[in-house]
């Protein structure tokens, strides 16, 4: 099978090195080893060898694969798992497996940036941040997004079909980069006190719904608490509070589409969960001290 999609109707010819498929099999041909593949399990029990190591998974799973990793599964799964697959140029045009894996020569601002998406394929990455446990709410977020990048890639209906595929890959990316962050936490939780679950859990929903309306009602609701209770919480966890914390996410979803996507700004905007363009500008420039298209002038990569 073919790793990259093929530009059809919009940038005819054009090579795009990203592809989603429910062939497995496609991992183990010779042109898989120039590319990252993230493999998401949906559900069920899964057997398989990572790097002569025996595993044995049940539940949502996201395993992130470099160029080296072996993977062998006992059980046929087709199906039962999305395959995407990338190479690091697509993040960064800079960007290449040697690179990634000895940065120490030097990086670009930007190109620092960007490599926080795509750590967990290093060489050195330790095994908790390449397989990932998914929660009910990460696994719906991971599939929906893989879903529309698979539409898009075949269907390409639109001028912005590569931009927005970046778009849905940086967002897939960023949510398992995220991911990784709290898995030690997360996994350790019975350690903390009352506050910490709740803000954990605040913390999980608002990463993976930033996109949408969000009021501290509809958390207080969610997390079935009142709000000064949530409130105090999330505070003490994270020394910030939700508004914050939150409109802190938008902004770093925000810039990165903007310093790595050609997206109007106005997409940008509603994609990221501010929806008003004016509140947006405003909010842009108090956390990053320009306007966003200032922003995209100043760092733009693509």
């Amino acid at each position: 099978m073919r790793m990259d999609t093929i530009g059809m109707n919009y940038y005819k010819d054009l090579v795009f090195p990203v592809s989603i498929t429910n062939k497995l099999a496609a991992i183990d041909e010779m042109e898989a080893a120039e590319y990252y593949k993230i493999i998401y399990f949906k559900s069920g029990t899964y057997r398989f060898k990572l790097n002569g190591k025996e595993f044995v998974i049940t539940g949502s799973y996201a395993l992130c694969l470099n160029e080296r990793d072996g993977l062998s599964l006992y059980d046929d799964v087709e199906g039962d798992i999305l395959l995407l697959l990338f190479q690091p140029k697509v993040i960064n045009v800079n960007f290449n497996m040697d690179l990634i894996n000895d940065p120490e020569h030097g990086l670009s601002e930007t190109e620092f940036q960007d490599l926080y998406y795509i750590r967990q394929f290093r060489h050195d990455a330790e095994l908790y941040s390449k397989l990932l446990p998914l929660r009910t709410m990460d696994s719906a977020y991971l599939e929906h997004k893989l879903q529309l990048l698979q539409e898009l890639l075949v269907n390409q209906d639109t001028y912005y079909w590569p931009c927005r595929s970046r778009s849905y890959l940086f967002e897939i990316l960023f949510s398992l980069a995220r991911q990784e962050e709290h898995e030690e936490p997360v996994r350790s939780i019975q350690f903390y006190n009352g506050f910490s679950k709740l803000a954990v859990d605040v913390i999980y929903y608002l990463q993976s719904s930033y996109s949408q309306k969000i009021t501290i009602e509809k958390l207080a609701e969610e997390f079935h608490t009142n709000r000064t209770t949530l409130l105090n919480d999330f505070k003490k966890y994270t020394g910030q509070s939700v508004n914050r914390y939150l409109n802190q996410l938008r902004l770093n979803m925000a810039s990165t589409l903007l310093r790595d996507t050609e997206l109007p700004v106005e997409e940008i905007c509603e994609r990221t969960g501010f929806n008003d363009i004016s509140y947006f500008s405003k909010a842009f420039k108090k956390g990053l001290s320009c306007t966003p298209s200032e922003y995209r002038r100043l760092n733009h990569n693509t």
